[in-house]
């Protein structure tokens, strides 16, 4: 196995697919999961319980990648089309197995069923919905559809029917009885057009034309009847239908997401294709740093769309702009707007995987730290990495972290919280001294090879006050551009994204998400007493 178990804590717990490559690259496998962490974690797990295929496969994969979705559905969805398109290898035997179900209806037959099939083949007269990511769910669908509205569930030739055909269903006030001419071949149809309406979300429509039925036989005094509607209305307010990645069109469209750093920014790219979502793509944009939003996006259509000839009828972005090349819309509200969103989300995601893509294997995480050691020049290999920050408002709900990397890799065992005791006033430096003087009071702790403290000079001159402290491996992070500050406030800068310096990122980074989330903690506890 070449998959580090500690690079596996960076993934989300979120749901999508996931992919596995060999050290060729060659693209091994394309998963879905509700939770990607935790699925992606146990295929290496010792306890796996393993086919011989996948036992096979985990001692191939060199490299990891994923794509974040809304929910199950739309991972199944996404999953489905990259297997279909990539068709990787060890996907193959499970591919008819994983197949998901629709709804389907048969506009050629005058009288249509609604259907639950395995397969998708879209016809002009064939309506398909969903997907439904398990047989429960589409028959859950099913028995509803079938307790508002009464279509037809027997397999009769309502053509070559005799005279005197009973129907049982009918009978019981399951079925509008077709086959014993109880419903006429308009009135079924328009049955089957509002079970398609509801199906497509559009249930607005079809509660209008249930209130209208209803009060039709309400003037008649037909209340039994009326009551039934009344039923079906409540039945169908009960139920939302929505699907985010599948749209109601058969247009080709892409979706174009940007997520802004300092000097870079990355692209998240939805291609749409017959109201499916077929492809997820990522690129990085290099000296960005003093352009908007839309003069990013603009760039991108211009050195992308050239390079292709998936050329799509329209590209949906978040503002517009002006570029007469290209149908450009603006989704500000809808399904379309949450696309873009989901874009953005992804878009991060792709950011943090470029950022720690150094840490993909040992030999990188150790270039990193001999780096980190030589520029600072200290003595010893630096196996543990303690790094602290303090969080606070005015002094209120003041409280500090340490955050630990051993050997390059947060150690989130390690972690410690303190809550801020001896300063009761906004005076960070005090309570950057204070935490470090209760650190050092604990022996049992292993001691550290380097000190950050995320915080700048006043925070550094603060804590080399304190007796017995190993002044040579304390440093203070800036705010800003991660500058260290030595001991006799000398300033050092590593290059820009070198291994050193995505490491320091990386750590401030994580000591001020663990000091925000205890100060939150903090606060939420005394909000409630």
């Amino acid at each position: 196995m070449l998959i580090n178990m500690k690079q596996l804590q960076s993934i989300p717990q979120k749901p999508g697919i996931y992919q596995f490559f060999d050290s060729k690259k060659k693209l091994l496998y394309i998963g879905k999961a509700k939770n990607l962490r935790s699925r992606v974690r146990s295929y290496f797990q010792s306890n796996s319980q393993l086919s011989p295929a996948k036992e096979l496969m985990v001692k191939q994969i060199k490299d990891i990648k994923y794509t974040l979705v809304n929910n199950e559905t739309e991972a199944l969805l996404l999953e489905k089309a990259q297997i279909r398109k990539h068709q990787p290898p060890f996907n193959i035997d499970l591919k008819d197995d994983k197949n998901f179900l629709y709804l389907k209806i048969d506009l050629n037959n005058p009288f249509p069923q609604i259907e639950t099939v395995r397969k998708f083949a879209p016809h002009n007269k064939v309506k398909y919905f969903g997907p439904y990511t398990n047989a429960g769910s589409v028959h859950r669908t099913a028995k509803l559809l079938k307790k508002i509205f009464p279509y037809r569930t027997c397999n009769r030739d309502l053509t070559k029917l005799p005279n005197g055909t009973v129907c049982l269903q009918y009978h019981l006030g399951r079925c509008s009885g077709p086959c014993e001419k109880k419903c006429t071949k308009k009135d079924y149809q328009e049955m089957v057009k509002q079970i398609m309406q509801f199906l497509a979300g559009d249930t607005k429509e079809v509660i209008k034309y249930l209130k209208a039925k209803m009060t039709q036989v309400s003037l008649d005094q037909n209340f039994e009847s009326a009551k039934v509607y009344r039923d079906q209305i409540k039945a169908i307010e009960s139920l939302q239908i929505k699907q985010s990645v599948i749209l109601n069109q058969t247009i080709n469209e892409d979706f174009i997401s940007v997520y802004q750093e300092e000097s870079k920014s990355y692209v998240n790219l939805f291609k749409v294709r017959q109201g499916k979502l077929w492809e997820q793509l990522n690129f990085t944009l290099l000296n960005t740093a003093n352009h908007q939003t839309i003069d990013i996006i603009n760039e991108f259509i211009e050195q992308y769309y050239p390079q292709t000839t998936d050329i799509p009828k329209n590209i949906i972005v978040a503002e517009m702009i002006n570029n007469n090349d290209h149908a450009l819309k603006v989704a500000k509200q809808g399904t379309k707007k949450r696309i873009l969103d989901l874009g953005i989300v992804n878009a991060q995601a792709f950011a943090k995987q470029q950022q720690t893509s150094w840490q993909k294997d040992e030999q990188s995480a150790n270039k990193a730290l001999t780096q980190l050691q030589r520029g600072l020049q200290l003595p010893k290999p630096l196996k543990r990495i303690e790094v602290y920050d303090i969080s606070n408002i005015q002094g209120i709900y003041a409280v500090g972290s340490m955050i630990v990397f051993t050997d390059g890799q947060p150690d989130k065992s390690q972690y410690r919280k303190f809550m801020i005791k001896t300063v009761k006033q906004a005076d960070d430096p005090k309570m950057m001294k204070e935490v470090l003087g209760r650190r050092l009071q604990h022996k049992e702790w292993a001691n550290p090879d380097l000190i950050i403290l995320d915080g700048g000079k006043t925070q550094l001159n603060a804590v080399l006050k304190i007796p017995k402290i190993n002044r040579k491996i304390v440093f203070a992070l800036a705010k800003k551009h991660e500058i260290l500050f030595t001991n006799d406030h000398q300033q050092l800068l590593f290059k820009k994204n070198s291994p050193a310096y995505l490491l320091i990122q990386q750590m401030r980074n994580e000591a001020h998400r663990f000091a925000i989330s205890y100060y939150r903690q903090k606060h939420r506890q005394d909000m409630l007493q």
